[in-house]
């Protein structure tokens, strides 16, 4: 299903991807996203209310091959603009940013301070509108090693020179592009958007999330000794490592199949 909403700007075309399962969260997503002026753009939706697609990636690959936008701009359909000029504020960021490989609106650096993990945004999410629990907010661009997967962007051009990977579920897709990106010798940023509200309360991790760290950390240590993540900080190399990830999968499995 692909439907396209277009207004005047002078900036180059940007296509919005979605994938949509719920109709109600959705046709609220419709009538927030026709709140926006000043920008140019057509919007693909993806429906997977029947489990089309068995992973993220397979769909968003489906949906960029269609576009015609030079800036795809991949979000979840629970993310609402609260201003009406939030997405045009976006695109207009984009222009100050040189060789970037994905932008986001939330991300975590690849230099942390300690253990802890950080994570850049100035968005709002849950149901009460709070801000992001132990959250940096920024008033310029941020470099960053990862962003969150709820609006991440990326050039068509980059998208058509590293597609998403072959892999299954519905996990780190935007972690994964950022790390491709980084291999490539582009940069990875959080712009300071403060219009966005993203309605869920992003707890989506449960054990197939920590099998696909483990996939990751697999496939990139040789690259990077840790994955940070809005969600944590994963080394990747090394015993303790190892154990770790072994652990965590463990701990989340059991809590998984306690809340069957």
């Amino acid at each position: 299903m692909q439907e396209g909403l277009n207004h005047k700007m002078e900036m180059n075309k940007v296509t919005l991807i979605t994938i949509a399962n719920k109709k109600d969260i959705y046709l609220e997503f419709i009538n927030n996203l026709k709140t926006q002026v000043n920008v140019n753009y057509e919007l693909i939706t993806i429906w997977n209310d029947k489990k089309q697609y068995s992973s993220a990636r397979q769909a968003y690959n489906t949906a960029a091959a269609k576009s015609t936008g030079d800036i795809l701009i991949f979000l979840h359909p629970d993310i609402r603009f609260t201003a009406t000029t939030a997405l045009s504020d976006i695109i207009f960021q984009l222009s100050s940013l040189k060789k970037f490989g994905v932008v986001g609106i939330a991300g975590s650096p690849k230099e942390l301070v300690g253990d802890d993990r950080i994570i850049v945004t100035n968005i709002v999410h849950g149901k009460n509108k709070i801000s992001v629990p132990n959250s940096t907010k920024i008033n310029a661009p941020v470099e960053v090693q990862t962003v969150d997967e709820a609006l991440f962007i990326m050039s068509k051009k980059f998208w058509e020179e590293h597609p998403f990977p072959s892999k299954e579920g519905w996990h780190l897709y935007a972690v994964e592009q950022c790390l491709i990106a980084s291999n490539a010798g582009f940069k990875n940023f959080v712009i300071p958007i403060k219009d966005i509200w993203h309605t869920s309360d992003g707890k989506s991790e449960d054990y197939r999330y920590t099998l696909q760290v483990r996939k990751l950390i697999r496939e990139y240590r040789k690259y990077t000794n840790t994955i940070n993540t809005t969600v944590k900080r994963w080394r990747t190399r090394g015993i303790y490592a190892q154990i770790y990830i072994l652990f965590y999968l463990f701990k989340m499995y059991i809590k998984f199949l306690l809340g069957r």
